[in-house]
């Protein structure tokens, strides 16, 4: 099960970490249209987070199932995508990215900024993988992004941001024993009354090999996997291990 948040730093997110689904949000677009061109324009937002990726999908025209487990996370989802909530072109809903089911199936499932590395294991993984696995049409698209261990290297710092609407401090450390990393995000986010609201919060995440992903995705009965980089999700990756970001791109 990942993280379920708190209110206040689901604000914080809202507000900071919206960058990377701006990026690659209308690349996922395109290999999906590209790959995908029969005119099926549904998506599966798997840790949806506020809204921010399902909100450009809805904006290009596409319906979209939302599935998070943080109900903060999701009540700046509902904010976000209000235009399309009465509509029914977006259905937001509180569930484990490891064990849910649903009655719609879809051509697209995306989830993204490394939230499937918050997973506590390979084996939570392989149910998350076969959940998505059962939501998707014949020949649909799955495409998530993990940190590799390169990329948690690199949590072996901390940093400090300090703006007019927050102020956040991050610390991370990456056990290479455990292929584990580990970061503690705390700090102030502001309020409309011109107060401010703490928020204290430490994550995990796990480094799987591209191997151990790759069989995982194939056992649940994907039929083709490959890894490739966000700036072009078309090209496989020769050696996606020495990337710190990797994109999995799977079809049923």
């Amino acid at each position: 099960m990942e993280s379920s948040y708190t209110a206040p730093f689901a604000q914080a997110y809202n507000q900071r970490w919206t960058g990377f689904v701006t990026l690659v949000g209308p690349r996922l677009r395109t290999l999906y249209e590209q790959v995908c061109p029969r005119g099926e324009r549904s998506v599966l937002d798997v840790c949806c987070g506020t809204g921010q990726l399902a909100l450009q999908f809805l904006q290009a025209g596409y319906i979209v199932t939302g599935l998070d487990n943080s109900e903060p996370m999701l009540a700046h989802a509902r904010i976000n995508c209000a235009s399309f909530v009465s509509s029914g072109e977006v259905s937001l809903v509180q569930g484990d990215a490891a064990d849910f089911s649903l009655s719609s199936r879809f051509g697209l499932a995306v989830s993204t900024f490394d939230a499937l590395n918050h997973l506590s294991g390979i084996d939570t993984l392989l149910s998350c993988f076969a959940c998505v696995h059962q939501c998707l049409l014949p020949g649909g698209l799955f495409v998530f992004d993990l940190n590799t261990v390169m990329g948690l290297r690199r949590w072996n710092n901390m940093t400090v941001e300090d703006a007019l609407d927050a102020m956040v401090i991050n610390r991370g450390m990456y056990d290479e024993g455990k292929r584990q990393g580990r970061i503690k995000i705390s700090g102030f986010v502001r309020q409309e009354s011109d107060s401010w609201l703490r928020f204290d919060e430490t994550f995990m995440e796990n480094a799987w090999s591209v191997r151990e992903v790759t069989t995982a995705l194939l056992e649940v009965g994907f039929s083709a996997v490959y890894q490739a980089r966000a700036t072009d999700l078309t090209v496989p990756l020769a050696d996606p291990e020495s990337e710190p970001r990797v994109f999995f791109v799977a079809r049923v």
